[in-house]
């Protein structure tokens, strides 16, 4: 009986403080509506036809969140979906809800980054598309295929890099990356020592990322790259760029 007591006592505890964590639980992801209305759809997409409406004053739970989209339920146990915007609409613990800070909470738990980007590569327009990956708030790698217009000569550019942004709190987020890949250089020239030629290059580039709203971004990049070439020496390469991003 006495060899009992301690999980009976810890059995006793549970009991007693489920209820609790389990209210406070619920009222963390609960939301005031302090609009007229708001629509619910069928599914995290304004393509989704409307199925509720919950009205001014009622409350609904947070069930999950899908890109910008969340399923909500309301007292009556009905589910649908709205759009991240109508949370200017509704409060928590009696306090409107901080839109900059979703907005900034999906940057940093973004998984998908894409965008394009324009600069001077030596000289030459530069033109340059991305897709990246992230990881985590802290590492991302992403690819990138870009295109060199010169008087001289036109490149073609592919590469791989991987990305590290050490503060990503921050609205400007700052960040590095190293990576390697392939440079194509086809000369305009018509002479017979003007020949096409492939390299190899290492690059290393430093940059910053500015959240502009909800899922776009001003990006600019200065990037050094090392061109490994058949020749004495190897070739320095200086790019500038700028450009926007969108993220998922």
């Amino acid at each position: 009986m006495l060899n009992n007591l301690p999980s009976t006592m810890f059995l006793l505890v549970i009991i007693l403080i489920s209820p609790k964590l389990l209210a406070e639980s619920v009222q963390a992801n609960t939301l005031h509506i302090d609009v007229p209305f708001v629509e619910l759809h069928s599914g995290p997409s304004a393509g989704y036809p409307i199925v509720h409406i919950v009205e001014k004053n009622e409350k609904i739970i947070v069930l999950l969140k899908r890109t910008s989209w969340l399923k909500v339920k309301d007292k009556r146990g009905i589910e649908g979906w709205l759009h991240e915007d109508d949370l200017f609409g509704l409060s928590q613990y009696g306090e409107a809800i901080n839109q900059e800070e979703n907005y900034q909470d999906n940057f940093k738990n973004r998984a998908i980054e894409g965008g394009v980007m324009y600069g001077d590569l030596e000289g030459a327009n530069f033109y340059n598309v991305y897709l990246g990956y992230v990881f985590t708030p802290v590492f991302s790698a992403e690819i990138s295929a870009g295109k060199a217009l010169g008087n001289i000569s036109d490149s073609n550019i592919y590469e791989i890099m991987l990305i590290s942004q050490p503060i990503p709190d921050w609205i400007v987020t700052p960040y590095i990356g190293v990576g390697g890949g392939i440079i194509d250089t086809q000369p305009h020239s018509v002479l017979a020592d003007a020949e096409s030629r492939q390299s190899t290059l290492m690059s290393a580039a430093v940059g910053m990322k500015y959240h502009i709203a909800r899922n776009f971004l001003l990006r600019a990049e200065y990037k050094l790259s090392l061109a490994l070439t058949d020749r004495d020496t190897n070739e320095e390469i200086h790019t500038w760029k700028i450009g926007f991003s969108v993220f998922f």
